[in-house]
């Protein structure tokens, strides 16, 4: 028998979440989530937990990243993003 928990995932996730949220889905605290999301603002995003900032205070996780981050380890560079979207011709 797996000592593994299946956690369900909901039916649409959201595109962005608060940190709070992605601390949830972490199962982590969220001090250390937001820890983590200082973490990668004061890196420039080469560590820490993928967020961007909307307005002027509020943080946002996009899921997709805290995904990536979850499956591969990958921290990913949101402004790199960005970036090849718009080389790619794509929208971002």
């Amino acid at each position: 028998m797996s000592s593994l928990v299946h956690v369900a995932e909901p039916e649409k996730p959201l595109a962005l979440l608060t940190v709070t949220e992605a601390a949830q889905l972490l199962r982590i605290g969220r001090t250390l989530a937001y820890q983590m999301a200082d973490e990668y603002l004061c890196t420039g995003g080469t560590s820490g937990m993928p967020v961007m900032r909307v307005g002027r205070s509020s943080l946002r996780v996009p899921y997709w990243a805290l995904l990536e981050l979850v499956a591969t380890g990958r921290v990913v560079h949101l402004c790199e993003e960005v970036e090849a979207a718009r080389g790619a011709g794509v929208a971002p």
